[in-house]
């Protein structure tokens, strides 16, 4: 199946113009600067595997696709002498108030949203055909995100007459 038109130019929109999501225990900065918001609700437009390097707390290499280097496409992750210094994360690419975002999930975020996929999933559903609440749960000294939907996963039932 050849993807349409408008999921070309999304994939292309959101592939350059995404703005990086960071999560804080008191929830997600849209930008440096903006208020942190508790919760989100978002259109999840991709997902995958990603690996970053971090050094004194900034990254120093990323890869969003867990092979090659974003900075250098001839590098690859799996040959890199600092993979084992490597974060392996969840890439999740949405859009929030019809601008794109992305966020870099790790851990227990990560694992949070894999099972919220495979609800998803098993309910017969595609992410990009919901709107998913993203919502902040206060770990003290980090942020664990936690994904539902905003709109109802299974079609409604009438109700009887």
């Amino acid at each position: 199946m050849h993807p349409s038109t408008a999921q070309i130019y999304r994939d292309i929109l959101t592939r350059t113009a995404a703005r990086y999501l960071t999560v804080r225990p008191h929830g997600i900065e849209l930008a440096p600067g903006y208020q942190p918001l508790k919760q989100l609700s978002v259109l999840i437009t991709d997902h995958g595997a990603a690996r970053t390097l971090y050094r004194d707390r900034k990254p120093v290499c990323r890869s969003l696709d867990a092979i090659r280097a974003l900075r250098d496409s001839a590098i690859q992750c799996s040959e890199c002498v600092d993979r084992q210094s490597c974060t392996p994360q969840l890439r999740v690419d949405l859009v929030y108030d019809c601008a794109p975002y992305r966020l870099l999930l790790a851990y227990t975020s990560a694992r949070n949203f894999l099972f919220y996929h495979t609800e998803i999933v098993k309910a017969r559903r595609n992410l990009s055909d919901i709107i998913t609440r993203i919502r902040v749960i206060n770990r003290g000294t980090w942020g664990e995100l936690k994904f539902t939907p905003a709109t109802p996963a299974t079609p409604s039932k009438p109700a009887p007459a």
